[in-house]
């Protein structure tokens, strides 16, 4: 059996004096592919943020990659986990794709050379090396989750946390990111879990789908 990448033990969280997450429990394999879904409000994007060690929880205990969240080991791993939202990079000013991409390298060790080695396999293992030099605010809702996509792979990362990321892309593109991040799971062996509220995902092949609502799963 796969060894467990994602452990959750009746985590709960209240925010705002509500209850959104309740006694919730679960395990995530590694080399795993979780599909999460559930309405606007069932928790998905707080039960996200709780993986991420963003928001604490009132109860429960959580364990990524076998470390404790919040702990030092957990801290020391943080960057092998890639997060893309629904909205990707949100920017104001003008900026290059490959720019964005290049966020992801932040905070890493990496000489000159190796850190635009790093970006230029990114772009290519997420379809978007023909977006370096285009400015990121002319781009489609699909091409910025390319991008969004390469950012987290410039981290080299073990686990992939997705928030709703085909909300506001059309058909073709919806299927084409799916078949990226299928591509991706298989060839690299990428733990993924992407929490979503559209009901065409609902039988996406080779998913494991659960479905949360009001704070637990059904």
């Amino acid at each position: 059996m796969a060894e467990e990448c994602i452990r959750v033990e009746q985590l709960r969280v209240v925010r705002e004096r509500a209850e959104v997450l309740r006694g919730l429990s679960f395990v995530v394999r590694c080399s795993e592919r979780v599909l999460i879904r559930g309405p606007n409000g069932a928790g998905k994007t707080t039960l996200l943020k709780v993986l991420l060690g963003l928001l604490r929880p009132e109860g429960g205990r959580v364990l990524m990659m076998g470390n404790e969240v919040g702990s030092r080991a957990w801290s020391r791993r943080r960057s092998r986990v890639g997060y893309v939202n629904q909205e990707a990079v949100s920017v104001d000013f003008p900026v290059s794709g490959r720019e964005v991409v290049e966020i992801g390298t932040c905070g890493l060790s990496l000489g000159r050379g190796e850190r635009r080695d790093r970006i230029a396999r990114a772009m290519a293992a997420a379809g978007c090396a023909h977006l370096a030099a285009r400015a990121y605010q002319r781009l489609s809702g699909g091409e910025k989750q390319k991008l969004s996509l390469a950012r987290c792979l410039c981290q080299d990362p073990e686990l992939l946390l997705l928030d709703e990321p085909t909300s506001f892309l059309d058909h073709g593109s919806r299927l084409e990111l799916m078949e990226l991040v299928r591509g991706l799971n298989e060839e690299r062996r990428l733990t993924v879990v992407m929490v979503s509220h559209d009901s065409s995902l609902q039988d996406a092949p080779g998913w494991r789908v659960e479905r949360l609502e009001a704070g637990a799963f059904l």
